[in-house]
């Protein structure tokens, strides 16, 4: 959708993109006509909207405060009368910034899980008549079948962006910011003794990151169920096909080509 003549609002594109996607369901009204499907959708966006307004708290309010903290300190250090006494580094005082971003780690995994959450109940429950009518896998048990993952909330370790926020993410919650034992391959040789610091940028990139996957989950989620579809014996298909173009071969050979970019949509899956 363009923005022409106004002001880019990043909510509204995210929200047209959630709806754009989900519109090509069949009986995508069903979300909007039934309560339980109101309260799905409304969850969904409101789980965008926040991990929006994250970006914007950190980068905007939180880091710079953070900056400002450290800037107001060293000037007070400089100017103390018992600076000479005083053995505080620069590099010292940044430890607020690094543990500012580091919680801002933790915040951002949490959005993400809510997120992903949220994201295969709506799905599940768009695709549920489909699902009865053909005995389909819900999500959880496709991808427990087909791709070995036991819990999809828990699924991030077949991401390379949420697999790298988790890590970072347990590292402040259960070793104090220092680094696990099993050191995660973005940290080249870290010095083992410090605290993981990420820098406002590196930050910054990885909030981008994990927003265009969600961004992607979207389109996987949908796969999940379309690919059950095409799975089916041919003869079944050709019931859903227009008249006209049952019989066509180049029909089967689009079907077979669509089934086949379904595979590549979810290979990330089976990592």
């Amino acid at each position: 959708m363009k923005y022409q003549n106004q002001k880019y609002n990043p909510i509204d594109f995210l929200v047209d993109k959630l709806v754009d996607t989900f519109a090509k369901v069949k009986d995508f009204d069903k979300l909007q006509e039934s309560e339980e499907g109101k309260k799905l959708f409304d969850l969904i966006i409101k789980s965008i909207t926040e991990m929006e307004n994250f970006q914007i708290l950190f980068l905007n309010y939180y880091i710079p405060s953070a900056n400002k903290s450290i800037a107001d300190s060293w000037n007070q250090l400089k100017t103390s009368k018992y600076k000479h006494f005083l053995n505080i580094s620069k590099e010292d005082l940044k430890e607020n910034l690094y543990e500012t971003i580091r919680l801002g780690y933790v915040g951002l995994f949490h959005k993400y899980e809510s997120y992903l959450k949220a994201l295969v109940d709506a799905t599940d429950f768009l695709f549920r008549d489909l699902r009865e009518e053909n005995g389909f896998l819900t999500i959880q048990d496709y991808c427990k079948k087909e791709f070995g993952i036991n819990k999809i909330t828990n699924s991030h370790h077949h991401f390379n962006i949420t697999k790298r926020v988790n890590y970072i993410s347990n590292a402040i919650k259960h070793n104090d910011g220092f680094h696990r034992e099993e050191i995660h391959p973005d940290f080249i040789n870290p010095d083992i003794k410090k605290r993981i610091e990420v820098n406002k940028e590196t930050f910054k990139i990885d909030i981008e990151r994990m927003k265009i996957h969600c961004q992607n989950l979207q389109a996987q989620m949908a796969t999940i169920y379309l690919k059950q579809f095409l799975d089916l014996d041919y003869e079944i298909i050709k019931e859903s096909i227009k008249p006209e173009l049952k019989e066509s071969i180049k029909t089967k050979e689009k079907l077979m080509a669509e089934k086949k970019n379904m595979e590549s949509i979810l290979s990330d899956f089976r990592r």
